[in-house]
């Protein structure tokens, strides 16, 4: 049997971050451990992201598109990046390796 070696994720801070389609973004509070999941579906040139959120992964994943309307989010990318250590953990798929990287 052949050994292998396999990159299952990394971790980078979040200050090194850069936005992409896809991104998910998990948004932390002190007294709810977990606020909501979120999915970055735009980019604007101006630094913010539009997020399609939900209280739950499983919820996030099956919404239907009447009402993705109802669930966005527009934040700025410096407020993320620049929030209390933890507020915010984001997993993007490295294009390179394609392990995830998990931001934080």
């Amino acid at each position: 049997m052949a050994e292998m070696n396999i990159e299952l994720m990394h971790y980078r801070d979040i200050r090194q971050w850069r936005p992409a389609i896809g991104d998910i973004v998990i948004k932390h509070g002190w007294v709810n451990r977990t606020k909501w999941f979120g999915v970055i579906n735009s980019i604007s040139p101006d630094g913010q992201v539009d997020i399609i959120k939900d209280g739950s992964i499983k919820l996030l994943a099956s919404t239907v598109p009447a009402a993705i309307r109802k669930k966005r989010a527009s934040l700025a990318v410096d407020d993320i990046k620049g929030a209390l250590t933890g507020s915010y953990v984001i997993m993007q798929q490295d294009p390179g390796t394609n392990a995830p990287v998990w931001y934080f």
